[in-house]
């Protein structure tokens, strides 16, 4: 059964991720909340107090700001998860009106819309999910396709990447490249699954390339640094002011 399939399970963690986000998303486009992490069950783990200290003030968390996104992600979500919710469900064979009796699709959706109520539109996608894609195996790479983006824009305004804190401190190789520009805070805590695994700290960066003198562990194809280097790399770690105009853009 495809529930059980790892792929089946990432994305309907992203779903998971999406309804517990949204209340402090919600909260984010009144003017002048409190820019503060929203605490989930599903947040992974978080340092411990000798693990900050080694990592200074460059490694402690910090919420990102909302900007006037909010709304426009807000309404993203709506209308991504409302055609999500629909595909997948004729996907999954509830939609057939040859059936005797006759099934049609809306009889398994919310009957509040999208737009009111995204989170219930977000369960019934999960419910149906493992079971569209054993009738179609292009729905959940497609799902996840529509679901990555806006996972990682609600990440990003809660300060929240997920997998652990991100780091104050900017790569100083890629010096915090992403799509959007330099600057970012790309250096993340990953937790590994296994307890027999130790903690890294993890750049995101676009095409982060350190030399191998500076990082000798890779993960999942990204520059990673296992707790024994974190006093090393808190020092070689930027500061966000110190990334300015072109000239500090990496090649």
């Amino acid at each position: 059964m495809n529930l059980l399939h790892p792929d089946v399970q990432r994305v309907i963690r992203d779903l998971d991720y999406l309804t517990e986000a949204w209340p402090a998303l919600v909260v984010l486009k009144i003017p002048g909340p409190p820019r503060t992490w929203v605490e989930t069950p599903r947040r992974a783990g978080v340092l411990t107090a000798a693990d900050a200290e080694r990592l200074g003030k460059k490694g402690v968390p910090r919420p990102a700001p909302a900007d006037v996104g909010v709304l426009d992600l807000l309404a993203r979500i709506s209308t991504t998860i409302d055609d999500i919710a629909r595909t997948v469900v004729v996907t999954a064979g509830l939609d057939n009106p040859d059936a005797n009796p006759p099934i049609h699709a809306e009889e398994f959706l919310p009957h509040v819309p999208a737009t009111v109520d995204p989170c219930s539109w977000m369960r019934t996608t999960a419910t149906w999910l493992a079971e569209a894609h054993d009738n179609d195996d292009r729905t959940v790479p497609w799902v996840e396709q529509q679901l990555g983006p806006l996972v990682s824009a609600a990440a990003r305004l809660l300060g929240d990447l997920r997998d652990g804190q991100v780091m104050n401190g900017i790569c100083p190789w890629c010096y915090g490249a992403t799509a959007v520009g330099v600057g970012e805070r790309t250096m993340q805590i990953h937790y590994p699954e296994s307890e027999d695994d130790e903690p890294l700290v993890i750049c995101r960066g676009v095409n982060c390339a350190p030399p191998s003198s500076a990082c000798g562990s890779r993960f999942r194809g990204q520059p990673a640094w296992p707790i024994r280097e974190w006093d090393w790399l808190s020092k070689m770690l930027r500061e966000p002011n110190d990334i300015i105009g072109p000239e500090r853009r990496p090649a």
